[in-house]
C-alpha cells in the first residue's frame, strides 16, 4: 500500500489578493468558520494547516492541471497535438499571450495561495501554547520551504514580484513589486536557516513532506539562478556526499505509481485520491488526482505532444550514435506500441493516435507522451485521471547541476572531466547504459561543448517533468546560450522582452500598488 500525506484543508478562508473583491466584505465574519487567529490553538490544527499548504499544489491552478501547460508550453519539449489544444495554452507555445492569459493567471494565483497559507503557519504557529516544540519547528520549516518554492517559481517567471512574509488581511495590505535581489535574499535566508530543521527523508504516512534534501536542492537552484555557482556547488556536494539518495536502477521507476518515494526521490507532489476537481485551490474532498494523462495521452485528448526537437535530442543510430538512448522509449509512445496490463493479454492494444504527426528518423509518425502515463497497467477508455506523483526534484538533477557548476567555476580540462563524471553516472544507470562522455556527437573539449552535453543530457533525462522551462530561464538569464547552443524558444530569442511574463490582469486590477 503506497503511503501519501492526506492533505487536509485548513478551516480558515485564504485571502487571495490576485482576485479583486468588494473590500466591505472583509469586515464581515462568518460565525460558522474560524478566523486565522482563532484557528491555531493546538498541534493538531497546526498540522492540518501545514497539510493545507501542500494541498494547494494539487488544485487545478497548479499541478492538478494548469501547471503542466504553464511549464510545458513555454519550453521546447512540447508541440501542439492538434487543433483541439485550448487557445490560451496555444498562446504560450507561440508567444501570442497577454496578461489575460489563463495559465499565466492561474500559476500566479496558485503560487500566492501557497504563500498565504505558508505565512499563516509561520506567523501563528509559534503563538500556540499547547504545541509540541519539535513538531512546531518541523512545520514552520516545511512552511518556509513551500513558501520559498512558490517564490522561486514566481521570481524565475516574472522577475520583480510582491513579497509577503505575513498574512495579508485586507486589500490595503497589498505589496508593491520588490527587486529580484530582495526575493533571492529572502529565499537564501529562509532556506539556509531551515536546512537542518528537517530530516533527509520522511517515511510512512509522512512520506512526501519537504525534507532536508529538498531544502538544499532548492537552495542550490536559487543560487545557480543568480550565477552563484561556487556556493551552489558546495550545497550540491553536501547532498551528493552526505544525503541518502541514489539513482534507481530502472529509469521508469521514477514515473510509476508503485515506485513512488524511492531512493532517487527528493521532493514529490503527492496525488492519492479517487477523483479530480476543477477547483483551482483544491478545496474539495476529492482533489487528489491530476489529469495530465487525459490531456497528453495518445488515447485521450492528446493536447500536447513531444516536439520534433525533443525527439531528435535522443541519441540513436539514425544520427550516427552508437545506440538508441533507452530513455526515449520510456518517455514516448509511438503508433504501434503496445500498452495495457501485461498480466491480462486481453487488455493489450496498439496505440491509435489522433491529431498531428511528428518527424522521427526521417519518417512521419505519431508520437505521444508515455512518461507519467498509467497506460502501463490500464486499458484506457473514456475520461481518466491519474494518481502518479510528480517527482519535481530527484537525485539525477543533483548530478546534472553539479556538472554545470563544475563547468562554470573553472574552464579547464580537469573541471570538464569532473563534469563528465557526474553526467556519466546518470548514463551508467542499469536501464540506460549509454556510452560515457565524450561521445562522437558530444565532444567535451571546450566550455561550450561541455555546456552542449549538459543541455542535451538534461533534456533526455527530464523530458516532460516540468523542469525544462526553469532550466531555459536560468541559462537565458545568465547568458549561457551561444552559437553552438542557441536559445531554442524562437519567440523569446527574437524578442527578449518575452523572457519574463506579463503581470496577470487579476493582480494589476486589484493590487493598489501596481
Amino acid at each position: 500500500m503506497k503511503m501519501k500525506i492526506i492533505y487536509k484543508i485548513s478551516l480558515f478562508l485564504a485571502l487571495i489578493l490576485a482576485i479583486s473583491c468588494d473590500e466591505s466584505l472583509l469586515d464581515q465574519t462568518n460565525p460558522n468558520q474560524f478566523t486565522s487567529d482563532q484557528y491555531y490553538t493546538n498541534t493538531a490544527q497546526l498540522t492540518a494547516a501545514t497539510n493545507a499548504i501542500y494541498s494547494q499544489m494539487l488544485g487545478a491552478d497548479l499541478w492538478g492541471r494548469m501547471m503542466q501547460y504553464f511549464s510545458d508550453c513555454r519550453a521546447d519539449e512540447h508541440a501542439s497535438g492538434g487543433s483541439q489544444l485550448e487557445i490560451h495554452n496555444a498562446q504560450l507555445l507561440d508567444g501570442t499571450y497577454d496578461n489575460s492569459n489563463y495559465p499565466i493567471q492561474a500559476a500566479w494565483r496558485g503560487m500566492y495561495r501557497i504563500i498565504h497559507r505558508a505565512n499563516a503557519v509561520i506567523q501563528y504557529g509559534p503563538e500556540i501554547e499547547d504545541v509540541d516544540a519539535a513538531l512546531l519547528k518541523q512545520h514552520v520549516a516545511e512552511a518556509k520551504f513551500l513558501r520559498a518554492y512558490a517564490y522561486y517559481n514566481l521570481v524565475v517567471h516574472w522577475g520583480r514580484i510582491p513579497i509577503y512574509t505575513e498574512i495579508a488581511e485586507s486589500a490595503d495590505d497589498a505589496k508593491p513589486l520588490s527587486e529580484e535581489a530582495e526575493v533571492y535574499q529572502l529565499l537564501e535566508t529562509d532556506l539556509t536557516a531551515i536546512e537542518n530543521d528537517l530530516p533527509w527523508t520522511f517515511t510512512g504516512e509522512d512520506a512526501g513532506r519537504a525534507s532536508q534534501g529538498a531544502v538544499k536542492l532548492l537552495l542550490a537552484k536559487v543560487l545557480m539562478h543568480q550565477a552563484k555557482y561556487g556556493e551552489a556547488r558546495t550545497v550540491l556536494l553536501d547532498i551528493y556526499e552526505n544525503g541518502p539518495y541514489s539513482l534507481t536502477a530502472n529509469y521508469a521507476d521514477n514515473f510509476m505509481e508503485e515506485t513512488e518515494y524511492n531512493q532517487e526521490s527528493i521532493f514529490e507532489i503527492g496525488f492519492g485520491g479517487t477523483g479530480f476537481t476543477w477547483a483551482g485551490d483544491a478545496n474539495s474532498t476529492n482533489a487528489r488526482s491530476h489529469v495530465m494523462f487525459q490531456d497528453y495521452s495518445p488515447v485521450a485528448w492528446r493536447n500536447c505532444i513531444p516536439s520534433d526537437k525533443m525527439l531528435d535530442n535522443f541519441e540513436r543510430p539514425y544520427k550516427g550514435d552508437v545506440k538508441e538512448d533507452p530513455r526515449l522509449r520510456e518517455t514516448v509512445y509511438f503508433s504501434g506500441d503496445i500498452f495495457g496490463d501485461p498480466s491480462d493479454p486481453d487488455t493489450l492494444k496498439d496505440t491509435d493516435q489522433n491529431g498531428y504527426s511528428s518527424t522521427f528518423n526521417g519518417a512521419t509518425v505519431k508520437a505521444s507522451w508515455k512518461k507519467y502515463s498509467p497506460m502501463y497497467k490500464l486499458n484506457p477508455g473514456g475520461y481518466y485521471t491519474s494518481n502518479i506523483n510528480y517527482r519535481t526534484m530527484r537525485y539525477a538533477e543533483v548530478l546534472v547541476k553539479l556538472a554545470e557548476c563544475e563547468n562554470e567555476i573553472s574552464n579547464t580540462e580537469a573541471a570538464r572531466t569532473q563534469a563528465m563524471s557526474y553526467l556519466n553516472e546518470i548514463r551508467a544507470r542499469d536501464s540506460v547504459d549509454m556510452p560515457a562522455y565524450p561521445t562522437v556527437n558530444y565532444p567535451c573539449n571546450s566550455y561550450d561543448e561541455m555546456m552542449r552535453a549538459i543541455m542535451h543530457e538534461s533534456m533526455a533525462e527530464f523530458a516532460n517533468e516540468k523542469l525544462r522551462v526553469l532550466e531555459l530561464a536560468r541559462w537565458r538569464k545568465n547568458n549561457k546560450f551561444s552559437a553552438l547552443n542557441p536559445d531554442p524558444v524562437g519567440y523569446i530569442a527574437s524578442n527578449p522582452s518575452k523572457a519574463l511574463l506579463p503581470y496577470p490582469v487579476e493582480e494589476t486590477s486589484s493590487n493598489i500598488n501596481f
